[in-house]
């Protein structure tokens, strides 16, 4: 079948066992094979004379075919990092179980555009999510994820700079957004959004903040949605002065490393609050939150404590945890009416309006606030 040279002596070796295990039918061999040689048969093909690749190709095709599951979830592994791997076996393992498929999908550079939209359009949801995150997607891909994906694909879309969108793909998560929060607001903040849809992705944000505070400020001596939304807007939109922002850089870097996997939990944040960390503290709650930094900075400075409530009751913190950070603000003998006002603020306020509240101001600043809840 190929060529072989000296210096292929041990894929040639390979080959033969598995073209033999092949003729003899014995699954068990033919995917142990992949298993134990994944490896050996990816990162040799760049070597192949271009001649023999197409037969290389149909045998590790045929293979694929009979193999089970897990070996063929190994060698996709095994492929999608090639920059040019064999077409026929890569594509077919694209249109596989989404087990198989996902690391093709999400990474494999020489998958084509026709390929890869044609996934979207007949896979499923996990294949769809996959190929959502890929570095870089034509807008006849995303075309496609859009008109077949649901808000989760869209939102995972949004959230990758490597997207390209076509008027019509636009247009589709402009409808999109309309029944998906996590749309709106990333859609919103789209650099190639034209500038004449901010305004109703704005307010259909502001609708969702106002609906949901509405539903938890229903006494008389409640404060007013509107007046709330912009006081916490107006605290959201200050400018932190340059050399206050440069005394948080070590505890931001030393929070992103630490905590690159998950954010620091409230148990964590109140230890740090009780040594005074208060750079730590910060940070910390950036990251969880999801806000640049800035932006919880100038909650934490500002007088009105309605900011920071918001933001330790979207996070679901406890009152303790907020009740330490206006210590640290304010000091021992912060005034009753901040720390009364902070207390109504956490207590009334649900988790879902203090995080629509926060999202409001935010994307008026220009952010993105809480992205990893209420994805849909």
């Amino acid at each position: 079948m190929l060529a072989r040279p000296h210096s292929r002596a041990q894929l040639d070796a390979l080959v033969a066992r598995i073209e033999r295990a092949l003729r003899d039918g014995d699954r068990a061999l033919q995917s142990q094979l992949v298993l134990e040689s994944a490896g050996l048969l990816t990162k040799r093909w760049s070597r192949l004379p271009v001649a023999d690749k197409p037969a290389f190709d149909a045998l590790l095709h045929g293979l694929c075919a009979q193999i089970d599951t897990n070996a063929r979830k190994t060698f996709a592994e095994g492929l999608a990092d090639l920059r040019l791997g064999p077409p026929r076996t890569t594509r077919a393992l694209a249109g596989d179980a989404a087990t198989v498929a996902a690391p093709l999908l999400s990474r494999c550079t020489s998958l084509p555009p026709e390929v890869l939209a044609e996934v979207a359009e007949r896979g499923g949801e996990a294949h769809r999510l996959a190929l959502a995150a890929r570095a870089d997607l034509a807008p006849a891909v995303t075309d496609a994820l859009v008109r077949c994906g649901g808000a989760r694909v869209a939102a995972r879309l949004l959230d990758n700079p490597g997207a390209r969108f076509s008027p019509d793909g636009l247009g589709g998560l402009l409808a999109c957004a309309r029944e998906s929060e996590a749309v709106t607001l990333r859609l919103a903040l789209r650099p190639d959004l034209p500038p004449e849809q901010s305004p109703a992705l704005l307010d259909l944000t502001r609708v969702r903040a106002l609906t949901e505070l509405r539903f938890d400020l229903h006494r008389d001596d409640d404060p007013d949605p509107e007046d709330l939304i912009e006081a916490v807007a107006v605290i959201l939109g200050r400018a932190v002065p340059e050399p206050r922002l440069a005394r948080f850089a070590s505890s931001d870097a030393f929070v992103r490393q630490r905590f690159a996997a998950a954010p620091p939990g409230p148990v964590q944040l109140g230890r740090w609050a009780a040594l005074r960390r208060t750079e730590d503290v910060l940070a910390g709650l950036a990251r969880a939150a999801g806000l640049p930094l800035p932006l919880a900075i100038a909650a934490f400075d500002a007088a009105d404590p309605s900011a920071l409530a918001a933001i330790l009751g979207g996070l679901e913190h406890p009152w303790s945890l907020l009740k330490a950070l206006l210590i640290l603000r304010h000091g021992e003998d912060v005034a009753a009416a901040t720390t009364g006002l902070a207390y109504d603020r956490h207590r009334r306020l649900g988790p879902l309006a203090a995080r629509r509240l926060v999202r409001l101001g935010a994307l008026r600043a220009g952010h993105l606030a809480f992205p990893a809840a209420d994805v849909a």
